[in-house]
């Protein structure tokens, strides 16, 4: 090739390239600046349309989820701009009908990996879960908790209570439990050891979740209830008292943690067991019909007489048995 034949093959090809590269590059940019304020203005829009309004949270994991999505398929649009401008270029699209054979062929071996991206679409416009909420996955050979850190179309990560990372394919999602959608639940067993402490037990923890909800402002103005106290179960180590308190999705953890210190110093200071550990002996009771802690009935006493009058008997046998010189 000579020196004038590169020249043209360089302004042929090379122009088209570059002016190819520099259209995909401004079309990235634009789109992905106008990425945040279409999807805040769509669930913004979708908000309005329901009947019932989200807490701003809510709105905000949603809006991030999708943000994140649209990112990930911008960049990979662009990829693949970038290749069909290199194939169109250096024509090279011929070179492609032998690789439709291999092509179906994956797509035949890979069928699992289809139905990721399948269900990751179908994930993506339900929305029974987004970045931030903690859910559980269970079915199909899957059993993890753990808040959601991350979904694309392939995978949804999780990061467990242990800080372990777990990588669920979306294809194997079948059951999912969300615990932190729209509101979360605080929730706090307790073993009141003395059935007699039941009712006091009740109005202490109560009066702890209602404290802790005035501090931080978690008592909505609607009519729904707030706190919720049950008798979960009943066992040989007394009664199980389930207190539950709604809290915010982000408070879930940190409210659990702090009601069930409020309540065990709150039980202690009205002396009400929570454990054999902590629960003090009941007080000493004399039983009905005793004098100084012991006494006895007139048909036990005449029988303890008779005995003794019985033993006499025979102990005064057994001495005249063994007088000094006694005649047989």
């Amino acid at each position: 090739m000579t020196l004038s034949e590169l020249s043209s093959w360089i302004v042929r090809h090379g122009l088209a390239l570059i002016v190819g590269g520099l259209i995909l590059f401004a079309i990235y940019r634009v789109a992905t600046s106008l990425v945040p304020r279409v999807v805040t203005g769509l669930v913004q829009v979708q908000q309005a349309a329901l009947s019932a309004g989200e807490p701003t949270e809510e709105l905000q994991k949603r809006t991030s989820t999708l943000q994140d999505v649209l990112d990930k398929l911008i960049r990979a649009g662009f990829l693949v701009g970038i290749v069909v401008l290199v194939l169109g270029v250096f024509d090279l699209f011929g070179a492609l009908a032998g690789l439709g054979l291999v092509a179906a062929a994956i797509t035949l071996a890979g069928q699992a990996i289809v139905l990721d991206y399948l269900m990751g679409i179908v994930i993506l416009i339900e929305g029974p879960f987004f970045k931030g909420d903690w859910i559980a996955i269970n079915g199909a050979g899957v059993n993890v908790e753990g808040q959601v850190e991350e979904i694309t179309l392939r995978r949804t990560t999780l990061r467990d209570g242990l800080g372990q990372l777990h990588s669920v394919s979306n294809g194997l999602i079948r059951v999912s439990s969300n615990t932190t959608r729209v509101y979360s639940l605080a929730t706090v067993d307790v073993q009141v050891l003395r059935p007699a402490d039941l009712d006091r037990a009740i109005a202490v923890a109560g009066r702890v979740a209602r404290e802790l909800g005035a501090e931080r402002g978690w008592d909505a103005p609607t009519g729904e209830a707030q706190i919720m106290t049950s008798v979960a179960g009943l066992t040989l180590d007394g009664a199980t008292l389930r207190i539950q308190r709604r809290v915010p999705p982000s408070e879930r953890g940190p409210a659990t943690s702090e009601l069930r210190r409020r309540l065990a110093a709150a039980l202690a200071a009205e002396s009400v067991g929570t454990g054999r550990w902590d629960t003090p002996p009941l007080p000493a009771e004399a039983a009905p019909g005793t004098a100084s802690g012991s006494a006895s009935t007139p048909g036990t006493a005449r029988a303890s007489e008779s005995g003794g009058d019985e033993d006499k008997a025979v102990a005064s046998a057994s001495d005249a048995d063994i007088q000094p010189g006694a005649q047989t």
